[in-house]
C-alpha cells in the first residue's frame, strides 16, 4: 500500500514520457431526482458523449441510483446500476453493465464545501467483468449574495492490482435557474495511465438536474 501511495503522488506532480493520443470531447447529461422516504432519494440520469473532436457519438447511457443519508450526519450510502451503449471509431457498438456502491461525506468550513466520494464498481459484459476503486474529492465555494457556485474536482481510478488507470481534473460551476432546476458547466481533463499509448481527453461538459 505504501508503494501505491508513493506512485499516486508521483503521478499527480509529473508527466508521463509515453506518447499520448489526445482528443476533445463533449459530455452532456440530464438527471431527475425524487425523495422517496425521508432521507432516501431516487435518481435517474441520461447521458450522451461525443468523441473525435465531438464529431461522432461515443456513448449513450442510463444510470439509476438510490441514495440514503444517515440520520443527523452528512454521510451517504448509495447503490446504482448503469447500462451504456459504447460506440467505437468504426461505429460498431457494445453494451456495458456497471454495478456500484458509493460512500460519501461532506464538510463545511465558512463558505467552502468539501465532498469526498469513494466508489467500488464492477463493470463489463456477459464475457467478463472487472472491479475498480474510484475516489473523488471536490471543493466548492458558496459565493456571497449569488447562487453561482464554482467547484474543483479531482478523481483517481485504481484497479485491484493497485495500478492507477485514470486521473480526472475538473473545473466548473453550478447555477440554479429554478428552485427545482440546477445547471452545471465544466471543463475536464482525463488522463489514462499504465498503457503503451495512453489517451488524454479534454472535455467540455454540461448537465441539468431536476427535482421532482
Amino acid at each position: 500500500m505504501r508503494k501505491t501511495l508513493i506512485s499516486f503522488f508521483l503521478l499527480i506532480f509529473s508527466f508521463s514520457g509515453l506518447s499520448q493520443q489526445n482528443d476533445f470531447q463533449s459530455w452532456s447529461s440530464v438527471r431527475l431526482s425524487k425523495k422517496i422516504y425521508k432521507r432516501t432519494s431516487f435518481y435517474v440520469k441520461e447521458g450522451i458523449r461525443f468523441r473525435e473532436n465531438t464529431s461522432i457519438i461515443s456513448k449513450l447511457y442510463t444510470d439509476i441510483k438510490v441514495s440514503h443519508r444517515i440520520k443527523k450526519t452528512d454521510l451517504k450510502f448509495s447503490m446504482g446500476y448503469r447500462i451504456s451503449n459504447t460506440y467505437k471509431v468504426d461505429l460498431t457498438n457494445e453494451f456495458i453493465n456497471r454495478f456500484y456502491v458509493d460512500y460519501s461525506s461532506e464538510y463545511n468550513y465558512n463558505r467552502f464545501i468539501f465532498n469526498s466520494r469513494e466508489r467500488i464498481q464492477i463493470q463489463g459484459n456477459k464475457e467478463s467483468y472487472s472491479p475498480l476503486f474510484r475516489h473523488k474529492l471536490e471543493a466548492s465555494y458558496d459565493v456571497r449574495k449569488t447562487p453561482f457556485e464554482p467547484y474543483f474536482q479531482f478523481e483517481y481510478f485504481l484497479n485491484f492490482s493497485e495500478e492507477f488507470e485514470k486521473l480526472r481534473y475538473t473545473l466548473g460551476f453550478s447555477y440554479p435557474i429554478h428552485k427545482k432546476v440546477n445547471t452545471n458547466l465544466y471543463y475536464r481533463i482525463q488522463k489514462e495511465l499504465n498503457k503503451s499509448k495512453p489517451e488524454q481527453i479534454f472535455i467540455l461538459g454540461t448537465s441539468l438536474s431536476y427535482k421532482l
